[in-house]
């Protein structure tokens, strides 16, 4: 995936100079406790082996890729998929803001819809769906302004800080992206 550009963010992929950027959001727990995924708190070492992965695509259907702010090329976070199947022309959607300064600024939607039109446009996909825990309101928002649809969800799917957290399952379809973004 080129550089794709956004109003604010593009979307590029990783580099290994991003090593220290990721690390820190990944020993954050207030950002990490949300997706549900990843392990807190995380080592140097178990960054790399990831950032390597990713750098060298080892997986090519699950590739993350470094959102960075225009203005100053900051690295803020990423965004890609999990799972993708050309076949069955669909793909899970994996978001993670890891600065916090830039919560609630719309970099979350606008990478999402960098995201989508790639999925939709370019690889021609017919569905994209995501998982978010319902305890995470913001994140819900964003995937609704997007144009993600609640499906369903699995009840008490995952234990922390002390209660059962429910996982919704989203998802968005080719015509619904493209009502959406009527050319």
């Amino acid at each position: 995936m080129p550089h794709i550009i956004g109003e604010t963010i593009y979307l590029r992929e990783y580099r290994m100079d991003d090593l220290e950027a990721i690390n820190r959001w990944r020993n954050i727990e207030e950002i990490t406790w949300w997706t549900a995924v990843y392990v807190w708190p995380e080592s140097l070492e178990q960054t790399r082996r990831f950032l390597e992965d990713q750098v060298n695509n080892v997986d090519p259907a699950n590739r993350k890729f470094a959102i960075c702010l225009r203005e100053d090329d900051r690295y803020v976070g990423h965004i890609g998929y999990e799972c993708l199947d050309l076949r069955r022309r669909n793909t899970e959607l994996g978001i993670v803001l890891g600065d916090s300064a830039v919560l609630s600024q719309g970099i979350g939607a606008e990478a999402i819809n960098l995201f989508l039109k790639v999925c939709f446009d370019e690889l021609d996909l017919h569905r994209v769906g995501l998982r978010v825990l319902r305890s995470n309101p913001r994140g819900m928002a964003c995937y609704k302004k997007c144009g993600f649809r609640e499906e369903g969800a699995m009840r008490e799917w995952h234990y922390s800080r002390g209660q059962w957290h429910d996982l919704v399952i989203m998802g968005i379809l080719q015509d619904e992206y493209q009502a959406l973004h009527v050319r």
